[in-house]
């Protein structure tokens, strides 16, 4: 006589792990999402899934949806799937975005731009450094600077071939000279280029510095702290008595990513004694870039010493970022990122 099966109790259910679950869980078709997308009925957060990393016949089903939807449909699918991302590993719903990257809609180009923000590969460079020239709307081109400023880190690595850098810094380079471009695009090009060590970004930087305005001098200073040279940071601890709280702020990030010891006091000075709270918030975080021994000490001391609640997130913030360096020191992991040539070349 066999046993009989019984109800699962809680042990039971507890003993069942998430993998288990998603492996047992309904399939969710592409299509049916795409259809629920057309029909412009409520967007559920869990479907969406189903359009992570979609194959070739999802991504062209998605071209089409794409000429069938009103901006603010699309604009809203673009947005969701950008919190999704946010939120979850693994998931990755660039492809998508390729699709909306020639939009009508500029705020449509906007979220298209943004999603692809974590990719690497140089197609998707040379695609947005024609874009940074052509698109005719200045928000689009500023966010298309600040993507292809993640690629000038590769290019500090040598991650880039010949033809792409040279593709990558004419592209900035146009835009930073370009008098007739607001200062809002040159500024956001110069901090994308900054992170380049090459001689004459620095010249560059310096020239703007000294001739620009208020906005090309604001992102001097945040390209000086990109391209980590250590000669910057007596001209950006001079910065910290500016009287622009946006500016201090700015150039207290900057000393941070210098990775000097040297920048710690000061900046302890600042974290501690300046009338704006965004400052010292940025000194405090910058303090978690350099992340030292001294600095680990003066962080862990503030945790008791300091009450306001967003100082005390800050200086939490900080902290976790003073492990990182740490682990990445002990592991020898390097810092650079990774360019792919030649996925994904079909749908450019």
């Amino acid at each position: 006589m066999t046993d009989e099966p019984r109800p699962l109790d809680d042990e039971d259910v507890d003993e069942v792990d998430d993998d288990t679950l998603v492996s047992h869980a309904p399939r969710i078709e592409p299509s049916e999402v795409i259809a629920e997308i057309a029909s412009g009925q409520p967007l559920d957060l869990g479907r969406l899934r189903a359009l992570s990393e979609p194959d070739r016949e999802t991504f062209v089903a998605l071209i089409r949806l794409w000429q069938t939807i009103e901006p603010p449909r699309r604009r809203e699918v673009l947005a969701a799937m950008e919190r999704l991302e946010e939120d979850e590993t693994g998931l990755d719903f660039h492809r998508v975005a390729l699709t909306a990257l020639r939009d009508p809609d500029a705020a449509t180009r906007i979220l298209a731009v943004r999603a692809l923000r974590e990719q690497d590969h140089v197609e998707y460079m040379r695609l947005l450094a024609t874009q940074l020239r052509d698109d005719p709307v200045p928000m689009v081109r500023i966010e298309i600077a600040k993507i292809l400023g993640n690629y000038v880190i590769g290019l500090e690595f040598d991650l880039l071939a010949d033809d792409d850098a040279e593709t990558l810094t004419a592209a900035l380079r146009d835009e930073i000279e370009d008098v007739e471009e607001p200062d809002e695009v040159r500024g956001a090009a110069l901090e994308a280029l900054g992170a380049w060590s090459d001689e004459s970004t620095a010249e560059l930087i310096s020239e703007l510095y000294e001739t620009g305005g208020p906005i090309i001098q604001l992102a001097a200073i945040r390209a000086m702290g990109r391209n980590a040279s250590e000669g910057w940071l007596e001209l950006l601890v001079y910065h910290f008595d500016d009287e622009d709280a946006d500016m201090r702020a700015a150039a207290a990030e900057a000393a941070g990513q210098l990775l000097m010891d040297e920048a710690v006091d000061p900046l302890v000075l600042l974290a501690t004694e300046d009338k704006d709270d965004d400052v010292q918030v940025a000194a405090i975080h910058a303090l978690g870039e350099i992340g030292n021994e001294e600095v680990e000490r003066i962080l862990t001391r503030w945790l008791t010493e300091r009450r306001d609640p967003h100082i005390q997130e800050a200086i939490r913030d900080a902290l976790a970022e003073v492990k990182v360096v740490t682990a990445d020191m002990m592991d020898g992991r390097p810092d650079g990122p990774r360019f792919v040539e030649g996925e994904d070349e079909d749908e450019l």
